[in-house]
């Protein structure tokens, strides 16, 4: 396992509430790894390529400060192709995403649920062994807000929250089409829900 991965881990493990969801017999740890937020903002360790928004611009100690993302091990161990019913997403988050004073900006929450439905995806087919998305484009996130996510306005303190990802449906033909469930809880209060659809984009002809 990647040393920044471990200290990740560490760092969850070590918050009472997520302690709880990691610690099944089953659990992989997916190689999601960022580069520290030394380097991030160096420019070290992304391409021009890589996804800046959450590599880079979100990778300070104001914003996602810790990131973490894990999926129950299918019958058959890690190198099974059985597809992986659920990922779960850990960030601890900053003040610098927060909207109106004191709560995480609903943005923030979008853009953290699309996020987490991209590592579900890279799940899909070749299970957690091979994290790989398949070739395709959001084609609608549709999101419930029910309770804010309250962040700390002096960024004194990192509010933590679990995104839970699951597969609802999948659809082959005419385009291979995804469909997720997620759930964003902070201490065991759902804070939003979503549903995200993913399509592979035909040919042009």
């Amino acid at each position: 396992m990647d040393a920044r991965v471990t200290t990740e881990l560490e760092y969850f493990r070590s918050v009472p509430w997520c302690a709880q969801h990691l610690a099944r017999d089953n659990l992989q740890i997916l190689p999601i790894i960022r580069p520290s937020p030394e380097a991030a903002s160096a420019g070290n360790g992304t391409t021009p390529s890589s996804d800046q928004f959450f590599l880079k611009t979100l990778n300070t100690p104001d914003t996602i400060a810790h990131l973490l993302a894990t999926a129950e091990v299918p019958t058959g161990g890690p190198a099974s192709k059985q597809p992986i019913d659920e990922v779960n997403v850990f960030l601890a988050i900053g003040a610098g995403v927060m909207g109106f004073k004191g709560m995480a900006h609903g943005a923030f929450l979008a853009g953290i649920f699309d996020f987490a439905t991209i590592i579900k995806l890279g799940t899909e087919g070749a299970g957690a062994a091979v994290m790989k998305p398949p070739p395709v484009v959001t084609s609608s996130l549709n999101i419930r807000y029910r309770a804010p996510l309250r962040v700390d306005p002096e960024a004194g303190r990192l509010s933590h929250m679990r995104v839970v990802v699951r597969t609802k449906s999948r659809q082959e033909k005419p385009a291979k089409r995804f469909v997720f469930e997620a759930v964003m809880d902070c201490e065991g209060l759902v804070v939003t829900t979503a549903e995200a659809v993913y399509v592979e984009p035909r040919p042009r002809l």
